[in-house]
């Protein structure tokens, strides 16, 4: 946390309210505490109805062995100097500069954080949408049907409504990898999408990746093609077009709820400009999937909250500069194998970087400049491995993968010693470096960490 300016001290806090508990609500705390203390000393409060972060982007591997990991957001704030209220924004009074929350309360802010996120609902009637770790046991139970030979064609489909379609291109690749190492055959997977080609929106480079990767694992591609609904096994498209299927998993449809008092468009999206303020108000920012923005993702939730600190602090009086927001995504696909990394500028293809060996560091899923690092040290399983782990930092491409795939072997192999020892707690340490290091946990290391903590607490 920053250091308070003995000059600041007995001037009158400048009161800042974050709405929302999510990836943009947490990075742009970190911003906030991490910058120094502008004139006014800052006195945030968190409005958050669920106590429990959860990692949305992470939750594609929990039906096959993937962990779960959490963020007590009462903890995270008490931490970082911020009053946490288990509550939501129900209203915003812009003129008196007031909230009202849904337990009835009235709060004055100086500076207002939307960051509520977006609501996920299914758009394809018929599907089983898959909305995150709610949706976990359903999809376990998926599996099992494919593994028995009760079902063997299943479609994932993405409606015509979401932009940021990267789940269901993993979804697809760990279920075939996943029943492949289980020696199955006779299934045939697909991918149903609108897009020209998978991933569209990240530009050719990585849709011919994409697609080299599905087709490598046995997944169908058909693309252009947008889906209406899935009705006794046919999955009806536009254009009267039609392909049989035993199930179909969907990716959800995205909404905000009605905020009064907040302008917001299609679909209660929140319009703001470069530097996140949001339209026709004064004093209120927005970031994360609540804004009009059409990729969700996470990393440029917390490029969009940097921004939105930043506005916040100057208009505490700090003389920190706003950056427009340039969107770069950082993201890494989870394939069942090694994680393929990547590095967009949105808008073209100078500085597109795609490799199997990490492109930031630490290597989280989600890469938030501060949020990643405070993740990868909260999760770490031995938390002094990386002290002052400080921002997320881009890497430059390797020259030669085989190094990272070195350090990744390493840590398997220390596991594998560790366990033949009979020290599980040190084997279960080394599969913690060698998760971090590659997002995800080998396949055939998932089943063996369940067996290794079992023995640990025997």
């Amino acid at each position: 946390m920053a250091r308070r300016d003995d000059a600041a001290v007995g001037a009158e806090p400048f009161q800042v309210a974050v709405a929302g508990g999510g990836v943009a609500a947490m990075e742009a705390v970190l911003a906030l505490r991490e910058h120094p203390e502008p004139p006014r000393p800052l006195a945030i409060t968190m409005f958050a109805p669920d106590r429990e972060f959860r990692l949305q982007a992470l939750s594609v591997a929990e039906p096959f062995g993937g962990d779960a990991q959490t963020v007590d957001l009462g903890g995270f704030c008490a931490e970082h100097g911020v009053e946490y209220r288990e509550d939501s924004v129900a209203e915003v009074w812009g003129g008196p500069q007031r909230v009202l929350t849904a337990r009835g309360d009235e709060v004055f802010y100086d500076a207002l954080l939307l960051a509520t996120g977006a609501r996920r609902h299914s758009v394809l009637p018929g599907s089983h949408a898959f909305r995150g770790g709610g949706d976990v046991g359903w999809f376990g139970t998926l599996l099992e049907r494919l593994e028995r030979g009760a079902i063997a064609d299943v479609a994932f489909a993405v409606p015509r409504q979401v932009k940021w379609t990267l789940p269901i291109f993993e979804l697809a690749m760990l279920t075939a990898t996943w029943l492949r190492d289980r020696d199955r055959e006779g299934f045939n997977l697909s991918v149903v999408t609108h897009e020209r080609e998978p991933l569209e929106v990240l530009g050719p480079r990585v849709s011919e990746q994409v697609a080299e990767l599905l087709g490598d694992r046995g997944v169908d591609i058909v693309a252009a093609t947008g889906v209406v609904r899935f009705d006794r096994g046919r999955l009806v498209c536009e254009g009267g077009h039609d392909f049989r299927f035993d199930e179909v998993v969907a990716l959800p449809g995205l909404d905000v709820p009605e905020i009064p008092g907040v302008p917001q468009g299609r679909n209660g999206f929140i319009g703001c400009d470069a530097e996140m303020r949001v339209d026709g108000l004064d004093r209120v920012w927005a970031a994360g999937d609540s804004t009009w923005f059409p990729v969700k993702q996470g990393g440029l939730a917390a490029q969009q909250a940097e921004i939105a600190a930043a506005g916040i602090l100057r208009a505490a009086g700090s003389g920190v500069e706003v950056p427009p927001f340039r969107p770069v995504v950082r993201g890494a696909l989870i394939t069942g194998g090694r994680p393929r990394f990547m590095r967009v500028p949105l808008g073209g293809d100078a500085g597109v970087a795609l490799t199997s060996s990490p492109l930031w560091w630490p290597p989280v899923k989600v890469a938030g400049p501060r949020l990643g690092p405070y993740l990868a040290q909260r999760w770490a399983i031995d938390e002094e491995e990386d002290p002052g782990l400080g921002r997320t930092e881009d890497l430059e491409p390797a020259r030669d993968e085989r190094e990272h795939e070195a350090a990744l072997r390493l840590s398997l192999d220390f596991a594998e010693i560790d366990a033949r020892e009979g020290d599980y707690e040190e084997a279960l340490r080394w599969l913690g470096v060698a998760e971090r290091l590659n997002v995800t946990l080998p396949a055939e290391y998932v089943e063996r960490r369940e067996e290794w903590r079992a023995a640990a607490t025997a």
